[in-house]
């Protein structure tokens, strides 16, 4: 099956491979006079360049890169660097470390509120869910990057970048009709733009569309088409993508002969290029051109191979073709227990990729496989029924009256009780109807006392504190001849009045909720960080949610609060200890939140002097961290060493309720 990613095309608008190979020499020969920013740009860019045509040495410079960026302060900087380690790891398909850059790459533009780069990142997450057969979760992303495309870029190459991709997961479902729309759409705006890459992609894909449709003359055609403009561009990377497709297009014409030579073609280009993902479906489709020749061992081979490689990776969808595959191969070698074991996987495997019923044809091999002990039995059947035929016929006959009878019967009775079930349904659906009503009624008087409360917090409490700290700054401005510890003591209580509003305000905000989202939760941390970050030059503040945590997640008010006041306690501590007399001069405090199956996993993590945990006494703050996290039914981890900084961990328990 053809596969065209469109992971590079977001950046950087493409040329004719004499420019490109003149501007890479360029990009390659300036960067030996250049340092920090301007090296790492172009850097960036070279890794950008290679990404195409030599995916080792894409992935080499964004590593330069990686190390460079290190040595600056740029957030914008540092997520192109992510996003061109994620697109090297992604090529190379390994995507746990794809994915974990592009998740780092999310976390530095969210802040930065650059959209595009979102889009772009969508967009390749998008690709690898659909690799590993994802494909709710890629259609997800791909409208998240298609929406951002259309609203916010005037860039025309975008958007139809995504439509192709959309198409490529819908072929997967084999809803062609939709597949053939979005490709259409696509090709239309590449030729208006006259986007001779875009065109050249396009074109493949419709090829591979004609093979589902059986019109395999015309695949060919679109096929050789494709090939020559990724000749002609100088991406020879995806030359065998279109060999894969016409080699199909022959088998299936028949011409097996030639198929087989195509396909040993494109495994050697795929093997060249290190493409494990495409080369296990060029293996698949070989072994399958190798039944036309009953070399079933050849076969078995190429098909184990596959599996082996496919299970590696998360190829789900090549997993479930092959096994199919290697079920008929087995079967056609006679090794009719190895047939049935090969299938039982492959339905297996099916339900969990497409949530499909059992394949009926499991029933017809394992008949097959139990053929030589039924027959047995069925030539004693068949010599008693000539010994006794009267006697077989009116057993037959009582049989049949026992089976109306009990038809009958079971139908009154199912007529009965499917009566009196579906009262008790109504009686029931009628209690928790009105359990319902009452929990709501119930919720609503909460929420208004919290309502109440928090206005009267507001109007009382948080006035007359308001009317305190006024109050202050007016007497030390006018006590501005006396002592000094006068007015520092008035100072201090000045600043503990505007702290104490602060955290009313957070309070208040708590109590205005019956429940708070995760997403809630994420952008009031986000907001005191920045506070703090303003607050604190010299030092540089990370936060970063791991993407699996979904946005809608829910927490009662009170773990949120709590949840809150701990990262808020723990970056407290960091500012007032960690860096005292410090001489580092890069000073990092990061907060990472990331899920694991049962847990949320907290991570409050400095570069600071550190300290010794025997010999120095736990203060204030981490005894009310401390007591907050039994409330969350968790314990607090810390761990330190002089000098090399301080890290507090806690994890809390996922309610099940809110799994999705």
């Amino acid at each position: 099956m053809h596969r065209i990613l469109f992971l590079f095309l977001v950046l950087f608008s493409l040329v004719k491979i004499n420019a490109q190979q003149a501007e890479l020499d360029s990009l390659l020969l300036i960067s030996k006079t250049q340092k920090e920013k301007a090296l790492i740009g172009t850097l960036n860019e070279i890794s950008w360049h290679y990404r195409n045509i030599q995916v080792d040495s894409a992935l080499w410079y964004a590593k330069k890169a990686l190390v460079e960026v290190e040595k600056v302060e740029d957030k914008r900087l540092k997520a192109s660097v992510y996003h061109s380690m994620a697109s090297a790891f992604q090529a190379l398909a390994v995507y746990d470390s794809a994915r974990y850059y592009h998740q780092k790459s999310i976390a530095i533009n969210s802040l930065l509120g650059d959209s595009i780069a979102l889009a772009n990142t969508y967009n390749n997450l998008g690709i690898i869910h659909d690799e590993i057969a994802n494909f709710d979760t890629a259609l997800q992303y791909y409208f998240q990057a298609l929406k951002i495309y259309e609203n916010q870029t005037k860039d025309s190459d975008l958007a139809p970048m995504v439509l192709s991709n959309i198409g490529i997961v819908y072929k997967k479902q084999g809803e062609y009709q939709k597949v053939l729309d979005y490709y259409q759409q696509a090709l239309a705006s590449y030729k208006k733009s006259d986007n001779l890459f875009g065109i050249t992609v396009t074109t493949g894909n419709i090829g591979a569309v004609l093979l589902r449709l059986k019109k395999f003359d015309e695949a060919i055609l679109y096929a050789e088409n494709a090939m020559a403009g990724y000749k002609k561009l100088g991406y020879h990377r995806y030359v065998p993508y279109m060999l894969n497709n016409i080699a199909v297009a022959q088998d299936s014409l028949g011409d097996a002969i030639h198929a087989e030579k195509t396909y040993r073609t494109a495994i050697q280009l795929f093997e060249s290029d290190e493409n494990d993902y495409e080369l296990t479906n060029t293996r698949i489709g070989y072994a399958k051109n190798q039944l036309h020749f009953h070399r079933y061992s050849v076969a078995i081979t190429e098909l184990q191979w596959a599996l082996k490689k496919a299970k590696e990776n998360q190829f789900k969808e090549f997993e479930v073709n092959g096994l199919k595959l290697l079920s008929e191969v087995y079967s056609l070698k006679g090794e009719h227990v190895l047939a049935y074991q090969s299938l039982q996987e492959y339905v297996l495997k099916k339900e969990e990729v497409y949530q499909l019923e059992k394949a009926k044809t499991m029933l017809a091999l394992e008949s097959k496989y139990q053929a030589e002990k039924k027959e047995k039995e069925i030539i004693q059947q068949r010599l008693q029924i000539d010994k006794s035929e009267l006697a077989l016929q009116l057993k037959n006959n009582l049989l049949y009256a026992a089976i109306a009878l009990s038809f009958l019967m079971g139908l009154i009775g199912y007529l009965f009780y499917g009566k009196q079930g579906l009262k008790n349904q109504q009686l029931q659906k009628e209690n928790e109807l009105k359990t319902a009503l009452l929990h709501i009624e119930t919720q609503n008087q909460l929420q208004e006392q919290r309502l109440r409360i928090s206005r009267d917090l507001h109007d009382n409490i948080g006035s007359q504190l308001t009317f305190m700290t006024s109050s202050l700054g007016t007497l030390a401005y006018g006590l501005k001849d006396a002592e000094s510890k006068v007015k520092a003591k008035l100072e201090e209580l000045a600043l503990f009045a505007k702290t104490t509003i602060n955290e009313l305000r957070d309070t208040i905000w708590a109590m205005n909720k019956e429940s708070i989202t995760f997403e809630d939760l994420q952008t009031r941390i986000s907001q005191f960080i920045t506070t703090a970050d303003q607050a604190s030059e010299e030092i540089v503040f990370d936060f970063v949610v791991d993407s699996d945590i979904e946005a809608n997640y829910t927490l009662s008010a009170e773990e949120g609060i709590h949840l809150y006041r701990i990262i808020q306690e723990g970056i407290h501590n960091a500012l007032k200890y960690a860096f005292l007399n410090s001489k580092k001069q890069d000073k990092i405090i990061k907060i990472y939140i990331h899920k694991s199956m049962n847990f949320f996993h907290v991570e409050i993590k400095d570069n600071g002097i550190g300290f010794d945990l025997k010999q120095v006494p736990l203060g204030n703050g981490i005894l009310n961290i401390k007591r907050r996290l039994v409330d969350l039914k968790s314990d607090l981890e810390i761990r330190s060493k002089t000098d090399k900084g301080t890290l507090l961990l806690f994890k809390i328990p996922i309610k099940v309720s809110n799994e999705n």
